[in-house]
């Protein structure tokens, strides 16, 4: 199963009006272990839309996206905490069983789906409807897209061999010392640790616990704010391969070299804007994400970038 055939060009102009959207497997905002963890365990994971991506929590009325994301073999468990969420009584089904929702207002759908063994999630934003819109109004448009891919899948599910789980570390205060990132950043007091999980249930998240993704948060205890988080997730090197590179994936990052890392590192950390920084690099097979926030208030400044490289390095040699 591939992206290509799970939705097709008329489903998509039915959904948006006339595109010519082609699938993507990098589309940006889904650039991070965790979301590409979907591949790592045989799933698929394919979005179709615009460049209009919402900045800042801002809407755009322009964007438009269509994500679908499969497990093809989720196991058990799995599938008890999707099927634990029952849908409202006014829910179309799909599938074994499904949970639907669609908000006129804002014109967005998300659906998650069991069938076989399957579990799928969409995620469909910018739906051309005209407005006002009522919930029932977006449900009608996207309901035959859901119940293609849905019928698709019931033919491919069974064709997946499972996958085996691998389990994450959760020594996060080995991979990433809270001593190191206190001197980096120059934090007042000693930070605590937490282990995230980030985005809810579902087939994302599902899939990083077979993928076996490490999460790790670093920040002042008894806070939420956070000075560093990282995301590791085993055999995920290929994510910055030069088959990966030549694609564009990582055109909007920054390439950079981490300490005692032998290829090529990506940074994002955009002097003058209120924003996070990041670094993504390979240790061993693994892809590790190195995320910080080293003043959410304020505008990233001329050194940051500086803390962060520092930083990823000490991570990288704890992972040697």
């Amino acid at each position: 199963m591939v992206c290509a055939d799970l939705v097709t060009a008329g489903e998509l102009e039915a959904v948006f009006g006339p595109t010519n959207y082609q699938p993507r497997t990098n589309w940006l905002p889904s650039l991070s272990p965790v979301k590409y963890a979907v591949q790592n365990t045989g799933g698929v994971s394919c979005t179709w839309g615009n460049d209009d991506v919402p900045v800042g929590g801002v809407a755009n009325r322009a964007y438009q996206e269509l994500t679908v994301q499969v497990l093809p073999d989720a196991n058990a468990a799995q599938l008890e905490r999707h099927t634990g969420d029952d849908p409202l009584d006014d829910s179309p089904a799909f599938g074994d069983t499904s949970s639907t929702r669609c908000v006129g207002s804002i014109r967005l759908c998300t659906s998650n789906i069991v069938v076989g063994d399957a579990w799928i999630d969409v995620f469909v934003d910018g739906v051309a409807v005209a407005e006002p819109a009522a919930d029932a109004d977006v449900t009608a448009i996207v309901a035959p897209v859901l119940t293609a891919i849905t019928s698709r899948m019931s033919v491919a599910a069974n064709n997946v061999a499972p996958t085996a789980a691998i389990d994450a570390r959760t020594d996060c205060d080995v991979i990433l010392p809270a001593e190191t990132v206190q001197s980096v950043f120059e934090a007042a007091e000693l930070p605590g640790y937490s282990i995230y999980n980030g985005g809810g249930w579902s087939v994302m998240t599902g899939a990083a616990t077979l993928a076996g993704v490490t999460r790790c948060m670093v920040g002042p205890s008894g806070s939420d704010a956070m000075l560093a988080n990282l995301e590791m997730l085993p055999h995920g090197a290929w994510a910055l391969s030069a088959a990966e590179v030549e694609r564009g994936v990582w055109d909007n990052h920054e390439a950079v070299s981490v300490a005692g890392v032998t290829e090529q590192s990506y940074l994002v950390c955009p002097v003058g804007a209120i924003s996070a920084c990041s670094v993504d690099f390979v240790v061993g097979d693994a892809w590790v994400r190195l995320g910080t926030f080293i003043d959410g208030q304020n505008p990233v400044s001329a050194p940051d970038p500086g803390k962060v490289l520092e930083l990823a390095g000490y991570v990288a040699s704890t992972l040697k």
